[in-house]
């Protein structure tokens, strides 16, 4: 932060706008033109928390990562370990499994990976295989809101002159825009 950015926001603290019980307003240009120049400055601290925040979370990411990895290492050494026991202990009896008062090591069986390729729906059309094929439908929203009218009360009616019950127009005040200069 430079030297006029620690001065607009000194500026502001002494200036006491942002007590509750404060009653101000803008009323001229140059009292709209100094709220702009707070909003750019305090904006601008904000970036600048923001950078320095994500250097300090990748940092701390950083030490994670390295003082857990030596952990995860040793636990995928045991794991192995304790697999390879079971799959000895399982060339005697198939159902074998490992017991104890701290864990247990079993199989599952998962299902198969299917893998599609990007001209498996083409080949399925080729095929005659079309009932596996899904088919998604979307309103055309722009072109529908192009050839449609609206009414005072939302309501939506169709080139024809029938009201479409389905849709309906809610419309909403005006948004104020603030954009400082930059």
């Amino acid at each position: 932060m430079n030297a006029l950015e620690k001065y607009e926001i000194e500026d502001l603290k002494e200036s006491k706008v942002l007590e509750e019980n404060q009653t101000w307003k803008i009323d001229s240009l140059e009292g709209a033109d100094w709220a702009f120049r707070k909003i750019s400055t305090l904006k601008q601290a904000n970036k600048e928390i923001n950078q320095l925040a994500n250097k300090e979370r990748e940092r701390i990411a950083d030490w994670e990562n390295k003082e857990t990895q030596s952990n995860q290492d040793s636990i995928d050494f045991f794991g192995h370990k304790l697999a390879d026991y079971l799959y000895q202990l399982r060339k005697i009896d198939k159902k074998a499994k490992v017991k104890t008062p701290h864990g247990t090591v079993s199989t599952r069986k998962q299902s198969d990976v299917w893998e599609y390729k990007n001209d498996a729906v083409e080949k399925l059309k080729e095929m005659g295989l079309t009932e596996f094929i899904e088919v998604k439908e979307s309103i055309k929203k722009a072109d529908l809101k192009k050839s449609v009218t609206v009414l005072e009360d939302g309501s939506v009616v169709s080139p024809d002159g029938e009201i479409i019950e389905s849709i309906k127009v809610i419309p909403r005040d005006d948004k104020v825009v603030i954009k400082e200069a930059e």
